[in-house]
């Protein structure tokens, strides 16, 4: 029976073993990172590349796909107030300023 785990390391002589390995690696950084969820998929494609007299298999193609889906840092809500002619202000435009308030009087005696 063949090892599965010996044909990784031995496809393209190594290097499908390392991409995926590296992949794993990226995804586990995200996830420790993030506390999210990741995921990767290791896809192995095996054809046969050659046929003996009679239909045997004597030789066969492998390919692989390896792909990651990291989880991401969550991004922040923003919220804004709408103007009556519809821009986008971050401070409510129908709330006075505290600096424009004065007390009642207060103005008769600066004056």
């Amino acid at each position: 029976m063949t090892d599965l785990l010996q044909v990784l390391l031995d496809m393209r002589s190594g290097q499908v073993a390392t991409d995926c390995n590296l992949k794993f690696n990226e995804v586990l950084k995200s996830v420790l990172d993030t506390g999210g969820k990741g995921e990767l998929t290791i896809k192995l494609f095996i054809k046969p590349s050659k046929m003996a007299m009679g239909g045997a298999v004597i030789e066969v193609e492998t390919e692989h796909e390896c792909k990651m889906k990291k989880p991401e840092l969550a991004v922040g809500r923003s919220f804004f107030f709408v103007t009556k002619d519809g821009d986008l202000h971050r401070g409510d435009p129908d709330q006075m300023a505290m600096n424009d308030m004065q007390p009642e009087g207060k103005e008769a005696a600066r004056g």
